[in-house]
């Protein structure tokens, strides 16, 4: 076996440096536990299709650059209900009030 001694103030060093990385790691979120009672809806390509109003070919360009997670089970492709609403909300604007009523006096009656 091998001693190895070092300064005092480096060893010092060397704990807080390990416990910053754990608090840091401390502070991912866990992942979520499935219960049982938590069955994930999955649809298939048509369902999502007319969720989002979107093509098929659209929904197969999504895929290709990962932009919606999927399963394919026997060239059946879906996909989580959970995924397609993530996607609704994250795309989601927001519209401003004012802008809204500066349209409605714009537009003819």
């Amino acid at each position: 076996m091998e001693v190895i001694t070092i300064e005092s103030k480096a060893y010092q060093e060397i704990v807080l440096k390990i416990e910053q990385l754990h608090e840091y790691f401390k502070s991912f979120p866990k992942k979520k536990e499935v219960k049982k009672d938590d069955k994930e809806v999955w649809l298939d390509s048509n369902e999502v299709c007319k969720r989002l109003n979107i093509s098929t070919r659209t929904l197969y360009r999504m895929r290709k650059d990962r932009l919606i997670g999927f399963s394919n089970l026997r060239g059946h492709y879906r996909f989580k209900q959970s995924d397609v609403e993530q996607i609704l909300n994250e795309r989601l604007v927001e519209s401003d009030p004012e802008t809204f009523e500066e349209m409605r006096q714009i537009l003819p009656k």
